[in-house]
């Protein structure tokens, strides 16, 4: 009685389990109605025919090998189940029979090949490489249909869970994602912290401390460099037709086109200084040697095994190294001498109101022209597609105008959504936060270390020095100006309009300040 043994397989790509199953009935039909005995069965489950990197086929390979003077047939449903690249599958088949004389049976065909027989040969070339076309076919008809689908008609047709800040709604050409708002936040706050130079690592942590629930080493630059957050997915070219960025329709985006750009140009660039954050030394990264250089910190074991941290230049033990515990009580002392008093901040708040509202006046008459303009450029991206549809423009032409029209259609509408949404947020915070202002020191030391750097940076245009045991900066924000001299007579912080030449002095001496 002849023996064989079978090779039963099914890819990945949305087939069935049930192919599986038809091809046990069909490879055990054949060897029952031909008399042959099944020595083994061995099943490939999820695995492509493009190449022999296949667990079961491989130990089947090994059977062969040592089981060789035991197996008359190799069947298999069809050729394609063995594989779908013919000059692979027909080299590996006719060294399978050269080798133990073990020949492959097609029984969905009924087909018995000799690999020494031109005839045969011929015939199981045939069926090998129509598979092959077959399979080409159906890859350009899945491409072809991907292409069309993101490219043309701006659906998300992903599969698996909705990116991070999403929820999938809908079937088919009618599935869409919807902003999930509450994963929202902890997105824009990724970007803005991302914009605002704050550590990736730092960025995570209080990510996940919000809600992120992607742990992934990348998970965070993944989210800052997808477009789809600002309404744009990536497209694979296909034959003659261009890939790269197009819009999704139906599509709220959470954040802006311009965000999104600035921070992949900025990812781009690169950024090679690492940040670490110290509670006990916020000022670190944030505050600058008069050499201009930024100053690391440090801490020093003293005599008695206690702790004392500095600031120092990296760049010349001649430069600062300055006591934190002093830089931190001049902060604080120039801080409280910033801080406006309460009819200031009322002053403020009234002549800020009444620019508000004729600013809200004016951002009315913009919204109402940004609008015409984004239905006008609406109907010109109409008339293009039409006339590309009926053959009246070349492609390249089509590409063209779309894509200016689309990317100006995308601007009109960032416009649009700031103009609705920017002035309500300006006039809430300004109503809710101006308070702040009447004790700076207070904010500055109920904040975390991130929010103190921001702080420093945004009151200083970070631009803040220390040079000769004292602050220096050639900048201020207006309102805090106003006790400048006094700062100055206390020992807190020298402000000079205009910078100059601040002279490279070694720092030395009294006042908790030594040199390296």
């Amino acid at each position: 009685m002849k023996k064989g043994i079978r090779y039963l397989r099914f890819s990945s790509d949305g087939q069935s389990l049930h192919s599986i199953e038809r091809q046990d009935l069909i490879t055990g039909q054949w060897m029952n109605n031909s008399g042959v005995e099944i020595v083994d069965t061995f099943i490939d489950e999820g695995h492509t025919a493009r190449n022999f990197d296949r667990p079961d086929i491989k130990v089947l390979f090994e059977f062969i090998k040592k089981n060789h003077d035991q197996i008359d047939y190799l069947v298999v449903a069809e050729l394609t189940r063995f594989s779908r690249i013919a000059g692979d599958a027909i080299n590996m088949v006719t060294k399978i029979q050269a080798l133990y004389d073990v020949r492959i049976v097609s029984a969905s065909r009924g087909s018995i090949y000799d690999c020494m027989d031109h005839n045969s040969f011929f015939i199981m070339g045939l069926e090998f490489l129509m598979g092959n076309s077959e399979n080409i076919k159906r890859q350009n008809d899945i491409n072809a249909g991907i292409y069309t689908a993101k490219a043309v008609k701006g659906l998300w047709i992903q599969g698996g869970r909705a990116p991070f800040g999403y929820k999938k709604e809908g079937k088919n050409e009618a599935r869409r994602l919807v902003v999930n708002e509450s994963e929202a936040i902890v997105v824009r706050y990724i970007y803005d912290a991302y914009i605002a130079g704050v550590a990736l690592y730092k960025i995570k942590e209080k990510a996940i401390e919000m809600g992120l629930k992607r742990t992934a080493t990348t998970a965070v630059e993944r989210i800052l460099t997808n477009p789809l957050y600002y309404g744009f997915q990536q497209v694979k070219a296909w034959k003659q037709n261009p890939g790269g960025l197009f819009p999704l329709k139906n599509h709220e985006p959470i954040i802006e086109a311009t965000t999104w750009k600035l921070v992949n140009e900025k990812i781009k660039r690169g950024n090679k200084e690492r940040k670490i954050y110290d509670d006990l030394i916020p000022l670190r990264g944030a505050l600058r040697c008069h050499c201009g250089k930024l100053l690391t910190g440090a801490a020093s074991k003293g005599k008695m095994g206690k702790y004392y941290y500095y600031y120092k230049c990296s760049i010349a033990s001649a430069h600062n190294n300055i006591s934190a515990k002093k830089a931190h009580k001049q902060l604080s002392g120039a801080l409280e001498l910033m801080s406006l008093p309460e009819k200031l901040i009322s002053s403020i708040k009234e002549k800020s109101e009444i620019e508000m509202e004729i600013t809200l006046k004016e951002h009315k008459t913009l919204l109402k022209q940004r609008q015409i303009e984004y239905e006008q450029v609406g109907e010109k991206l109409m008339s293009i597609e039409e006339k590309w549809i009926t053959n009246r423009i070349q492609h390249d032409t089509y590409e063209r105008w779309h894509n200016e029209l689309t990317i100006k259609k995308e601007s009109l509408k960032e416009q649009i959504d700031k103009l609705r949404h920017n002035g309500d947020k300006t006039f809430l915070l300004l109503r809710d936060q101006l308070f702040y202002l009447s004790d700076l020191n207070y904010v500055y030391t109920e904040a975390n270390t991130i929010e103190k750097q921001e702080l420093i940076k945004m009151v200083f245009d970070d631009f803040l020095y220390y040079e000769n045991g004292i602050y220096r900066t050639p900048y201020i924000m207006e309102p805090f100006i106003r006790n400048e001299l006094k700062m100055r007579e206390m020992g807190y912080l020298d402000y000079t309009k205009k910078r100059g030449n601040f002279s490279i002095i070694p720092s030395s001496g009294p006042g908790e300040i030594r040199t390296l």
